[in-house]
């Protein structure tokens, strides 16, 4: 009759996780949940949270919720349903965002939620699921371009950081640089091959290939990648590129590489130079999808409007490049400025060179 018992109290409520497996993941969507009541009345309970890391098997964060009233049948449930959460944390990458409206750590957990009600002290339903926590955008390749040629042995490497930035605590990157085999692929080559240069730990979005090397031949094949790192932990990796490293060009010779160019968030001092296009990077954390950018010119009366029309944007990263039309002098600083949907205005000063 005890062991009837016991059951029957356990069975009173049943979960059904709504949790997101895969992706960005804020701490209140931890608490999308069903919860069932099949005892025939009303029943107070209290939701407990465990979140494991994976690979040490460590609680990070724990939260319970303060008791509450649970109807009889089905009711679907969020954070905001639950009134206030208190959470304990315990990792260093959760350590450094306590908001509960904040996004959880690049990794992989497991999420352990058990259900106490008030008439078992024995919990009343118990589930766990895994979680994958993943940048929307990986790191993204800037320079040297992509199957380009370039006219040095002793390249500048850069590249732009995976979005959304906040899920990022301790950010660093590893440049991993190897010669592609004839007959290699790029994959197999950073795979297989032994790296000619790997810089760990690089804090800056650029990383220069050390004079202390052997200098880059002519003629071969290179292939690099980032592998960006959280708390020292590899947690995103770029696109695989390869370049060759050209004899020395004619002054008429122009390289293929494109550098762009990071708005910023109000006004900054920086003057850029461009030549017919004006190339710039946008983190879209607005999720706009249009959004209207003007040109002027800061060194006529009024700052008249030089050129204005919408961009085309997606989530996350943009390389966006803008022609120029005419009407443009090299001894002029223009501003480009757009603003979001937010009315936050990115801007950049820049002048021509023709």
């Amino acid at each position: 009759m005890l062991m009837l018992g016991t059951l029957v109290s356990r069975a009173q409520v049943t979960m059904t996780l709504q949790v997101p497996p895969v992706g960005v993941l804020v701490k209140n969507q931890l608490w999308n949940m069903l919860l069932v009541n099949t005892s025939g009345h009303s029943l107070t309970v209290k939701i407990s949270l465990v979140l494991l890391d994976e690979k040490t098997n460590q609680p990070v964060l724990t939260g319970t919720t303060l008791p509450f009233l649970l109807d009889k049948g089905a009711k679907q449930l969020q954070a905001r349903d639950l009134g206030a959460i208190e959470y304990t944390y315990n990792g260093p990458a959760i350590l450094s965002d306590r908001n509960a409206n904040g996004l959880l750590p690049v990794g992989n957990y497991q999420a352990c939620y058990s259900v106490q009600t008030n008439v078992s002290k024995a919990p009343a339903t118990e589930n766990c699921i895994q979680l994958a926590v993943d940048p929307l955008s990986p790191p993204l390749l800037n320079t040297p371009a992509d199957e380009g040629s370039i006219y040095t042995s002793y390249p500048q490497f850069t590249w732009l950081p995976p979005t959304p930035i906040q899920l990022f605590s301790d950010l660093s990157y590893n440049l991993v640089l190897v010669e592609v085999l004839p007959g290699q692929g790029k994959a197999d080559a950073i795979e297989q091959n032994i790296p000619i240069y790997s810089g760990g730990l690089v804090r800056n979005l650029y990383e220069n290939y050390p004079s202390s090397y052997r200098s880059l031949d002519t003629g071969r094949l290179y292939a690099w990648r980032i592998v960006a790192m959280n708390g020292g932990l590899p947690v995103s990796m770029s696109e695989i590129w390869t370049f060759k490293v050209a004899a020395p060009a004619l002054p008429a010779l122009k390289t293929t590489s494109t550098a762009y160019i990071s708005l910023k968030r109000g006004l900054d001092p920086a003057i850029a130079s461009c030549g017919s296009t004006l190339t710039v990077f946008y983190d879209n954390e607005a999720a706009d999808s249009t959004v209207q950018y003007t040109v002027t010119c800061l060194q006529e009366a009024g700052n008249p409007t030089v050129q204005k029309g919408p961009l085309s944007l997606r989530r996350g990263s943009n390389l966006l490049q803008i022609p120029l039309q005419n009407g443009y002098s090299s001894d002029k600083v223009y501003l480009f400025q757009l603003v979001n949907g937010r009315k936050e205005s990115w801007t950049v000063k820049f002048t021509t060179k023709k």
